[in-house]
């Protein structure tokens, strides 16, 4: 299994400053670049608290020069928002910078404020979002983009810069079927946030795309299959509620930005209850959140059920205490990740685990 840690980069409402934020995202990176994780994560939002990195892409550039091998990417750039041609050249320059350790993660977003901003129907962000994906293909690997869509005209534009790498690899979330096809016909990885959902979503999702898999020829039960988690190793049952709550407000956060006009003051969120949220037990039933046996436990079990190949790891949220995120993430690096994979490699080998 491989690992990956994502970055929010929420800015809690307790004092913390932007460069608070962005130093303890620099820590957790290179923490987990030392510890041998295979990408590092980071988001994009807009005019919100609930993330402050609206470039991923000049985030990931920066990130470069602060770690040594670990492969850095956005999760994920929200295609609608983009002109497309200046996207292509972004990512060829990321690559370049990165020096090849550009890995991509693309979406077309959920957040209706964000769409009316920019002056964008949240309706049209599947097909628009879809055909700048076309662009970045021929872009990015033809060094020419000449395009013509519902959303996309572009005339026979051809690139001063290429990427690094010969094919950037790459994850997209969604499950609509066109985003499905497009990931089989860009052979992308499929990501999976089932948030606090129940595992049943994460079931759905890969049975989605196996589905999609099979109606393009791709047999078979094994295949990469991408998921994001809530992980927190705690050091008491008191510590494991305390994180549980911080989930919630992170949840109340997200569902409150669903709002078509969410409840604000400025650029802050407010934590507001949403319908039908799950209580705090739900909460450490549905996120990864224990001592180191328990996560471990539950990582190998769900890597088990579901086919699971990539765990992208969301530890700093909400308004944890950073010290305490520092201790979850060491000890999941010391530990948590050694004996998940000893357990997933012995399954590999045939003897019991």
């Amino acid at each position: 299994m491989e690992f990956s840690l994502f970055n929010l980069m929420t800015k809690p409402v307790d004092g913390s400053s932007h460069a608070d934020v962005f130093q303890q995202m620099r820590t957790m990176t290179q923490m987990v670049d030392d510890a041998g994780f295979d990408v590092a994560w980071f988001a994009e939002h807009h005019l919100s608290n609930y993330c402050i990195s609206p470039s991923p892409l000049m985030t990931t550039a920066h990130m470069a020069g602060q770690t040594k091998r670990i492969k850095l990417g956005p999760a994920v750039v929200v295609l609608p928002f983009y002109e497309p041609l200046r996207l292509v050249e972004d990512i060829c320059l990321t690559d370049q910078l990165t020096e090849g350790r550009l890995v991509l993660g693309l979406g077309t977003g959920y957040q209706p404020r964000e769409f009316r901003k920019f002056g964008f129907e949240i309706n049209d962000r599947l097909r628009r979002g879809l055909e700048i994906w076309d662009c970045i293909e021929q872009g990015v690997y033809n060094g020419t983009v000449n395009y013509h869509g519902e959303h996309i005209q572009i005339d026979d534009a051809a690139l001063s810069i290429a990427p690094r790498q010969d094919r950037i690899r790459t994850f997209a979330v969604g499950n609509a079927p066109e985003m499905r096809q497009k990931m089989i016909d860009y052979k992308a990885e499929t990501l999976t946030t089932p948030a606090l959902g129940p595992n049943t979503i994460v079931e759905m999702a890969r049975g989605l795309y196996k589905e999609t898999r099979a109606e393009n020829g791709l047999s078979g039960d094994t295949f990469p299959f991408a998921v994001q988690r809530y992980v927190y190793v705690a050091k008491d049952k008191t510590d494991a509620r305390a994180a549980a709550e911080q989930v919630l407000i992170h949840a109340r956060m997200a569902n409150n930005m669903r709002r078509p006009d969410p409840l604000m003051q400025g650029a802050d969120l407010q934590i507001v209850p949403f319908e039908n949220e799950p209580d705090i037990d739900t909460i450490l039933e549905r996120a990864i959140i224990g001592d180191v046996q328990e996560v471990t436990r539950r990582i190998v079990a769900e890597a088990r059920e579901f086919g699971i190949t990539h765990l992208s790891v969301f530890m700093q949220i909400a308004s944890i205490p950073f010290a305490n995120t520092l201790r979850s993430l060491d000890l999941f690096c010391d530990q948590v990740m050694p004996a998940v994979k000893t357990a997933l490699e012995t399954d590999k080998s045939g003897l019991p685990s």
